[in-house]
């Protein structure tokens, strides 16, 4: 049962976009890796160090961008596979999104060939090296969240004696595949509307863009961000024809607005004819990160006590540097959320006016998540493929005077105890993203299952006569034994154990192993519910 929590409850969303995060963290890395490719095949990066040019120099750059190729263009497999895992808590349902996400597009392509259905070129490519209908990343998520409700509903469940061997988390692939047959079904019949609807939907969004919109988006993403649902919100755009969509000079298909900007910079290296047209819900992000925060740091400092401005000083420079260095702006958003929350919705308005101010400036800017130096300088100085990195530090120069005054005035005028501020005897200290959600009522959200209770007096028995929770270093199950590593194997209760129904009980080296038969598998996933299953694994 889905608990309670205090305040506003956005449990399910907070859960949804947390396990995309699975994803989402790879991509720097990977997007980092790309960039560093592409500084080196950059013919402008030759000019001022020619032994760049080399053939080992080009070639690993030319390794670099094919490995960071091969996640962008598989993400929807990623995201299955990722929420699968991440909204459970078990690598098997991981193994089941794999296996329902290859059925699902082998059956899809099967379906296509047979019925001879006409697609237009945009629903159809390769996933996984299989010729089918492209549901991009809404294809893998859907995978994803019903493996992860299938997984919940049938872990537990035992089949009869004939066919117990498939009993509990092995009954879950099975499910999963089958249950994948009649998704690839429906989107065969309802995909190429809601596909091509989609496309139109893109297309639109790229051609009507104005400051408007894209100030909106910028400025209610900075708003979510406490609620921890702005990746359910950015993901469309950033990962999906939504955002963008672009046929690259070697014929693959790139979506979103952030992977399409990162594939134009590569061709326009190429090809300096290719308009860089991704980058538009991106641009805007560096000038409130690199500029406007820090000044904003600047202004609490200066306005703090002089007894308390040494230790305020010292806070507020370090957390002003990750953010511009890195784009991790947590400690002070967060900070300034906790104090005074008005000085978080004037950071939401003024960072949707830079976003706003940026599209109206035709900026284009890449990113790999972070919106700190390190990615200015990796996907916009060093390509230098677009102009977004002269009006960045431009803009950001102006926004840096605006926040650091309007920050100074809004704190001094109404008394806001920001750090060095704080009243006698309170510590002068940044707060946390868990304090400041606590402080707005916003729940962090909790693991919950669709299965109902554990059955616990089992579970309890067995973990007892396993000398308890304490003595346990690792569980495991096979086809047939509860394999336990223990600390102490005097503690193990062999009869309690076959009290319990186990046919025996081999003491091993490291622990103990009980036949259970193929109930070894639904008792282990008990066993692990009971107790949490990031302490037993």
């Amino acid at each position: 049962m889905m608990a309670k929590s205090r305040g506003i409850s956005f449990d399910f969303f907070q859960r949804v976009g947390r396990s995309m995060m699975a994803v989402v963290l790879i991509l720097p890395l990977v997007s980092i890796l790309m960039g560093l490719g592409g500084v080196l095949l950059n013919p402008n990066v030759h000019q001022l160090m020619p032994f760049l040019a080399g053939d080992g120099f080009q070639a690993a750059g030319e390794l670099m961008q094919r490995a960071g190729q091969a996640v962008f263009n598989n993400l929807p497999v990623l995201f299955a596979v990722a929420i699968a895992i991440t909204w459970t808590g078990a690598g098997m349902a991981g193994f089941a999104a794999l296996v329902a996400f290859f059925i699902m597009h082998t059956v899809l392509g099967s379906l296509i060939d047979i019925t001879g259905l006409q697609l237009n070129d945009q629903l159809t490519g390769e996933e996984l090296g299989i010729e089918t209908m492209q549901t991009g990343v809404f294809g893998g998520i859907l995978i994803g969240f019903l493996t992860a409700w299938l997984y919940n509903k049938f872990y537990r469940t035992e089949l009869p004696d004939a066919i117990s061997l498939f009993s509990g988390e092995r009954l879950v692939p099975i499910v999963a595949s089958f249950a994948s047959i009649g998704v690839a079904i429906l989107f065969y019949f309802v995909w190429p509307v809601i596909g091509q609807g989609i496309f139109i939907l893109g297309k639109y969004v790229a051609t009507h863009t104005n400051p408007l919109i894209v100030g909106l988006y910028g400025g209610i993403e900075k708003l979510l961000i406490p609620f921890g649902l702005h990746h359910i919100y950015n993901t469309p755009l950033l990962f999906t024809e939504i955002g963008a969509s672009y046929e690259t000079l070697d014929g693959a298909r790139v979506v979103g607005d952030q992977n399409v900007y990162i594939a134009q910079v590569i061709d326009k290296l190429r090809d300096p004819s290719i308009a860089i047209t991704g980058g538009t819900y991106i641009a805007g992000k560096f000038i409130p990160v690199m500029f406007g925060l820090p000044a904003a740091a600047l202004a609490m400092i200066r306005v703090a006590k002089d007894d308390r401005k040494a230790k305020a000083r010292s806070l507020l420079i370090a957390a002003a540097f990750t953010a511009f260095l890195t784009g991790i702006t947590e400690p002070l958003e967060f900070t300034f959320l906790f104090v005074a929350p008005l000085l978080y919705g004037v950071h939401a308005l003024l960072t949707g006016v830079a976003f706003g101010l940026a599209n109206f400036l035709g900026m284009k800017a890449g990113f790999a998540g972070g919106s700190g130096l390190i990615d200015f300088v990796l996907f916009n100085i060093l390509p230098n493929q677009s102009n977004a990195w002269l009006w960045t530090i431009g803009v950001g120069v102006v926004f840096a005077v605006v926040y650091y005054f309007v920050f100074r005035f809004l704190i001094v005028a109404r008394d806001l105890k920001t750090p060095g501020r704080e009243e006698e005897g309170e510590e002068t200290r940044l707060y946390s993203k868990e304090e400041a959600r606590e402080k707005i009522g916003v729940s962090k959200g909790e693991k919950t299952t669709d299965n109902g209770a554990a059955d616990d007096s089992r579970a309890a028995k067995i973990l007892a006569a396993l000398g308890g929770e304490e003595n346990i270093t690792k569980l495991d199950a096979c086809i047939s034994r509860l394999r336990v590593g223990v600390k102490d194997t005097d503690k193990v209760d062999e009869q309690a154990l076959k009290d319990e129904g186990a046919s025996g009980v081999l003491r091993v080296s490291d622990g103990v192993q009980a036949v259970y038969g193929t109930r070894s598998s639904v008792i282990k996933e008990e066993i692990q519910e009971l107790v949490g299953k990031e302490h037993l694994s």
